[in-house]
C-alpha cells in the first residue's frame, strides 16, 4: 500500500513539473507577443478616451514612467495643446484586480470624465463582467434589414461616468448584483483622476 501511494505520489509530481515547464517555456515563446499586444490595447484605450481628434503619445508621459500603472498622459490637439488626461486606475474587484484607463477634461479647473475603458478584469460572467461589455444599439430588425444611423456600441454602467466630476463618481447607481464590481470600478476611476490632479499641480 505504501509502496503504490509513493509511486502515485512521484508520477503525480513528475506530471506536474512537465506541466509546469511546459507553461514556462510557452510563455517564454510568446511573452514578446504578449506584452506588444498589451501595449496594443493600452494604446487603443487612451485613443478611445481621450478628446476626439486629440492625439496621446504613449511613448511621453508627463508624469511618471512610459507603461507605468502611475503614469499620466495629456491628450493634445493639433496644435499640440493639452486638451485633455489620460491616466489609469486598478482595484480590487469581487474576484479580481480591475483595471481601467480614464480620459479627463479640466473644464475651467474642475477635472470632469471623459470616458471610461475597462482594459482588465475576470469578474464573474453575467455580473460584474459587465463592466467591460458593450453592447449594439442595433435592434435585430436594423441587424438583418440594415439602419440609416450608424450602429454604436454602448456600456449603460460605464456611460454613466461621462461628464461627472471626481465628488460625484461614488454617487454612480451600481450594476444589480455586482456591487462590489461597480465600486471597484469607481475607485479606480476616481485614483485616475487623482493622478491626473496630482500631474496637472506639478506641471503648473
Amino acid at each position: 500500500m505504501t509502496r503504490t501511494l509513493v509511486k502515485f505520489v512521484v508520477i503525480l509530481g513528475l506530471i506536474c513539473l512537465l506541466m509546469g515547464g511546459g507553461v514556462a517555456v510557452l510563455y517564454g515563446v510568446w511573452r514578446d507577443q504578449i506584452a506588444e499586444r498589451e501595449r496594443a490595447a493600452t494604446q487603443a484605450a487612451m485613443l478611445a478616451v481621450a478628446p476626439q481628434g486629440a492625439e496621446v503619445d504613449a511613448a511621453e508621459p508627463i508624469v511618471g514612467s512610459a507603461g507605468d500603472s502611475g503614469a499620466v498622459y495629456a491628450a493634445r490637439d493639433a496644435s499640440g495643446k493639452a486638451v485633455g488626461y489620460v491616466a489609469g486606475g486598478e482595484a480590487q474587484g469581487y474576484s479580481s484586480v480591475v483595471k481601467t484607463i480614464v480620459g479627463a477634461t479640466a473644464d475651467g479647473g474642475d477635472l470632469k470624465v471623459l470616458r471610461v475603458v475597462v482594459v482588465s478584469q475576470s469578474e464573474t460572467p453575467g455580473l460584474g463582467a459587465q463592466i467591460a461589455e458593450r453592447r449594439s444599439t442595433y435592434t435585430l430588425w436594423q441587424k438583418l434589414f440594415g439602419a440609416d444611423e450608424p450602429e454604436a456600441l454602448i456600456n449603460p454602467f460605464l456611460d454613466r461616468f461621462q461628464e461627472k466630476r471626481a465628488d460625484e463618481v461614488p454617487n454612480i447607481q451600481a450594476i444589480t448584483a455586482a456591487t462590489i464590481t461597480s465600486n471597484a470600478v469607481k475607485a479606480a476611476v476616481g485614483q485616475a483622476l487623482d493622478r491626473i490632479r496630482a500631474a496637472r499641480k506639478g506641471t503648473q
